[in-house]
């Protein structure tokens, strides 16, 4: 089944028909999907072009914008069906959750629409007044992942649109469908150029990221990635927004109501597959409840439907690709060849599609590649520990930095524990809760810079200080 028919491109508002087209996968069956179009360098050339011409009415008419942004909204709130079974399609996440991302995107439109970039007063006095204003960088090329294209899409367009920006957008190819269909339907309340969406492979990024005309690149992905991109933009200094790599790791304290923390826990780990940035990747649970709360978490991995995104009793549908699935069952198949023990879940997935059910490892050491590097699937190692001081430490020990937990019932020790760990977020009783307002973004090899609220505005934008020095008042 083909979920968009968009057999040719659209650029500086123009269909374009292309010779290259790529297959996409449906992960639920392991079979063809459909096929989109794949750009070629001069396309993306056009694209550019495109959109530096567009740039500077774009970037003086902040009413057109904010228009824009919210017909954004309004476009993703009323196709929100239509996009949200795009996205499980391609992705093999449950309808519900889909439908949730594709809310969660019209919010992230709607918040920039009602939050114009700020100009900050720093001095407004008879000697002088000094401003800092938020001016465009010009053209934005957003590289997007496969996990939550439409979401992750959605953020980024916004955030350089409400910045003055223009953006040339790039989808993952193991994904571009939604992103595609989100840029035709926003496509007629858009002047050309403004917006373009362009499919390709790695080639293509590399193009993207080097492209003279382009002065920015927001990029979700692995670290790997993120330092390619780094590298290359370094020659022209390209302004840079990187959300890279996580190994999120949850502290459980032993004052926890172990049933009741279990099922959020599990939650924060394997919603969506475990296939979020931001999942708990790690989990260290105090040794006096470290079997009964393991054993509370496999109850949930038991109880876990997992299947056709599209059933109603599906919890959880397949990892999202080959290439994800088999290295998943790799690092489960190595954890298991190293003495860990399954406590819940599979070392290997049988029958058609890339299902992998939830799967809960104990018995690692710390440098394990399972528990040491960022797994992105529903397998989730749990380490015990003694004391806090023991559990900061493992928790810390880590080249990323993204998100971390602690569950506790004594909500000051938590937050005395939370500012502890080496993260841009931190929760307590609760993770991942991202929102648009709140800044989200990585320490140490998990990114650069921030994305929503008032800092993912500065990321897209040159700050720039106005210092006027008034006529003297003296007679």
């Amino acid at each position: 089944m083909t979920v968009v028919d968009i057999p040719e491109l659209v650029v500086d508002g123009r269909p374009v028909p292309t010779e290259d087209s790529l297959t996409v996968v449906n992960p639920a069956t392991g079979t063809p999907l459909g096929t989109c179009p794949v750009a070629t360098p001069e396309l993306l050339e056009r694209a550019v072009s495109a959109a530096v011409r567009a740039g500077t009415a774009w970037a003086g008419d902040p009413t057109a914008r904010t228009d824009a942004l919210r017909a954004m909204a309004d476009v993703i709130t009323e196709n929100r069906d239509r996009l949200a079974r795009s996205l499980s399609l391609e992705t093999g996440v449950p309808l519900r959750d889909t439908t949730l991302e594709a809310a969660g995107a019209a919010a992230f439109a709607h918040y920039r629409a009602s939050t114009p970039p700020p100009v900050d007063r720093i001095h407004d006095d008879t000697r002088q007044r000094v401003s800092v204003h938020r001016a465009r960088i010009g053209v934005v090329g957003a590289i997007i992942p496969w996990n939550a294209p439409l979401l992750i899409s959605t953020e980024k367009i916004s955030t350089a649109f409400a910045a003055g920006n223009t953006v040339v957008v790039k989808p993952s190819p193991l994904a571009p469908l939604t992103t595609l269909l989100l840029g035709s339907l926003l496509a007629e309340h858009l002047p050309p150029g403004v917006l373009t969406v362009l499919p390709g492979g790695d080639s293509l990024g590399r193009a993207l990221v080097a492209h003279p005309g382009v002065g920015m690149i927001s990029f979700t992905g692995s670290t790997e990635a993120g330092r390619a991109i780094m590298a290359a933009a370094a020659d022209r200094l390209k302004r840079l927004s990187l959300e890279l790599g996580g190994n999120d790791a949850a502290i459980v304290l032993p004052d926890v109501d172990v049933r009741k923390v279990a099922r959020k826990v599990f939650q924060g780990a394997f919603y969506r597959g475990g296939q979020v940035c931001a999942a708990i990747k790690r989990l260290y649970v105090h040794a006096d409840v470290f079997e009964s709360f393991t054993a509370a978490l496999a109850e949930q991995a038991q109880a876990t439907v997992v299947g056709d995104p599209f059933d109603d009793a599906v919890t959880m549908g397949p990892i999202s690709n080959r290439p994800q699935f088999e290295r998943v069952r790799e690092l489960v198949a190595s954890a298991v060849r190293d003495g860990g023990i399954l406590r819940a879940g599979e070392q290997a997935g049988d029958g058609p599609g890339y299902f992998h059910r939830p799967t809960l490892i104990t018995g690692l050491r710390a440098d394990h590649k399972l528990v040491a590097g960022e797994q992105f699937g529903p397998v989730l190692p749990v380490l015990p520990f003694k004391d806090i001081e023991e559990a900061v430490r493992a928790a810390n020990d880590t080249d990323y930095g993204l998100g971390g937990s602690v569950w506790t019932s004594d909500i000051t020790l938590g937050e005395s524990v939370a500012v502890r760990l080496d993260a841009g977020s931190v929760w307590v009783n609760r993770h991942g809760v991202v929102s648009p307002e709140v800044p989200f973004g990585g320490a140490k090899q998990s990114g650069v810079g921030r994305a929503n609220g008032s800092p993912g505005i500065d990321q897209y934008s040159e700050l720039k200080t106005v210092s006027i020095s008034l006529p003297s008042t003296r007679t």
